[in-house]
């Protein structure tokens, strides 16, 4: 796995902004990784294993964060469909409702 900004990492220049919080954290462990490679603190076979586990974390804290936020849309979408349900009480908002809940985005 390559970053768009694993360079930078790597020369331990500043963080730029705007990186999610699975970027941030990449960021920062590759820029140690190779800060402990340059110092002659890892071997080739080592730094590889490091660099792998930081793949691999990337990879579930990326997928953490979609989920959240998949979370966080859905429990928006049912506020709105709930308090239109709310509103006018009738067999339509409540369809749009629990088409919402379930999964069927009409809101």
């Amino acid at each position: 796995m390559t970053f768009p900004w694993e360079n930078k990492a790597k020369r331990c220049e500043p963080m730029p902004d705007g990186l999610k919080q699975s970027e941030q954290l990449a960021y920062q462990s590759i820029a140690l990784l190779a800060a402990r490679y340059r110092l002659g603190g890892l071997s080739d076979e080592q730094a590889i294993k490091e660099r792998n586990k930081i793949d691999q974390r990337y990879l579930i804290d990326s997928a953490n964060e979609g989920y959240i936020q998949w979370t966080v849309d859905l429990r928006r979408r049912i506020e709105v469909a709930q308090s239109e349900y709310r509103r006018k009480r009738t067999v339509e908002a409540a369809d749009v409702l629990s088409d919402v809940i379930d999964g069927f985005v009409r809101v």
